[in-house]
């Protein structure tokens, strides 16, 4: 089996139904459903019911992304047990959807001001990695597959990620998102490189590092000089020559295009704009 394509549906996709039909008209292979507040919990057993039917209909694989409200890693246990308790729920629901489930996608990083204090890394690291244990426990549970993607974070602070991927893998796999490992370093300016291309080094380190260990990839442009990301492919200023090099270069099953964004002036993306980006894709797979 090739590489499958896929697109992003969330809360504001709906109705879910119309989204789906004209995500199976481009001809995807399946979607990646966020369960953001307030999914899964406000979906009623006949949506649920609809959702699989819709699956089933089209042929369509579906993969979940955890909401991002929820800060497993995050150093107070109160937030962490919370998150967990939510996460626990989330999983729960996508596993109604076996076997059309491809991954259940995590972050992991939480956004705490002082994590750029190195005493502070290492209280979420241990925190962190302890969670990671349990979330594969749980997705053993359920059946599913579960990833974890990398964050607005630097290289060079996302330590977190690499020993998880390193002392959990297979049971973790790894979402690598393209625009996030460059866009981490285009926020902190001390790093950037100024040589023409740099980005491709920073998406070479992750790829060298644990490229072994990609199930799922998140493609979309990025805008170097506005630091923008999640652009459609095109807008922005990426080599997608070279990326897909990169990429074809793992073992990754999964391609998400995740552009919201037709051009570096946040234009809303539209199916027309979906489907030139689904065959730009193409061409390159």
């Amino acid at each position: 089996m090739g590489i499958l394509l896929g697109a992003p549906i969330w809360y504001g996709n709906r109705p879910f139904k119309k989204t789906i039909e004209e995500l199976y008209k481009l001809e995807l292979d399946y979607f990646e459903f966020s369960l953001d507040y307030p999914l899964p919990d406000c979906m009623a057993e006949s949506e649920r019911e609809e959702l699989n039917r819709l699956l089933e209909e089209f042929n369509l694989k579906i993969g979940f992304h955890s909401p991002l409200d929820t800060v497993v890693a995050h150093p107070r246990d109160e937030i962490a047990n919370a998150s967990m308790r939510i996460l626990r729920n989330c999983m729960e629901f996508s596993a109604e959807f076996l076997p059309r489930t491809l991954y259940y996608n995590f972050h992991l990083h939480p956004r705490v001001p002082t994590y750029k204090l190195e005493d502070v890394r290492q209280q979420i690291k241990l925190k962190g990695l302890k969670r990671c244990g349990e979330i594969t426990e749980l997705a053993s549970e359920f059946g599913i597959t579960v990833c974890v993607e990398n964050d607005l974070v630097p290289f060079e602070w996302s330590d977190l990620i690499l020993e998880a991927l390193s002392r959990f893998y297979p049971n973790l796999q790894f979402t690598f998102d393209v625009g996030h490992a460059i866009k981490a370093e285009m926020c902190h300016p001390r790093k950037i490189k100024k040589k023409d291309g740099s980005y491709l080094d920073y998406l070479t380190r992750w790829i060298e590092k644990c490229g072994s260990k990609i199930l799922v990839a998140h493609v979309h442009d990025c805008s170097l000089t506005e630091k923008r990301d999640h652009l459609s492919l095109g807008s922005g200023e990426l080599d997608f020559d070279r990326i897909f090099d990169l990429l074809k270069s793992t073992p990754s099953k999964y391609l998400l295009i995740e552009a919201f964004w037709k051009n570096t002036a946040k234009k809303k993306m539209d199916y027309t704009e979906l489907g030139r980006n689904v065959e730009l894709c193409r061409s390159y797979l």
